[in-house]
């Protein structure tokens, strides 16, 4: 099933997860134009403070929230907010992303979206019955390496291919 929605002139965004790879997906979402982060959530303040700080002058005034394990759902119940973006330990996308969808946001989270197949069809059907988008967010696809290995095969570099294999990493 397919839907879309009106553009948004604004797009009210929550970020959840601050650890590793947050601080970067804030640091780019507060370089768009049409981008109002709104909130900021992780378990651990000082992490959310940080994210904050790095926020000095710019636009951006978002709403902290952090020091529960369910913060992220205060956040999302208190904000209105247009995307949930979701940066967290596995274990935490899809209940996060159902969550928001729930709520009326639209998802971005981070690979993988799901760990069961049980979760993909949660996720699915939430986003059905919700009318919100989720979508995965690969994070590596368009680097260097991986544009310049899709041009050497569209190239013929590497001759006809017949069969590839990647490692899987992380699980």
């Amino acid at each position: 099933m397919w839907f879309s929605g009106a553009a948004l002139e604004r797009v009210r965004v929550g970020v959840i997860g601050l650890g590793m790879r947050g601080p970067g997906a804030v640091e780019r979402l507060s370089k768009i134009e049409g981008v109002e982060i709104r909130a900021l959530c992780d378990l651990i303040p000082e992490k959310v403070s940080a994210c904050a700080q790095r926020l000095a002058g710019t636009p951006h005034r978002p709403s902290l929230y952090s020091g529960g394990e369910y913060a992220w759902k205060k956040m999302i119940d208190e904000q209105v907010l247009d995307l949930v973006y979701i940066v967290t330990p596995w274990e935490w996308h899809t209940p996060m992303a159902v969550y928001a969808m729930e709520a009326g946001a639209h998802v971005g989270v981070e690979v993988p979206a799901a760990k069961t197949l049980e979760e993909c069809w949660q996720l699915v059907e939430t986003s059905e019955r919700t009318q919100r988008h989720c979508m995965m967010l690969e994070n590596c696809c368009y680097d260097f390496f991986e544009l310049m290995t899709l041009s050497m095969a569209r190239d013929g570099f590497f001759g006809d291919i017949l069969h590839a294999e990647g490692p899987i990493s992380m699980i």
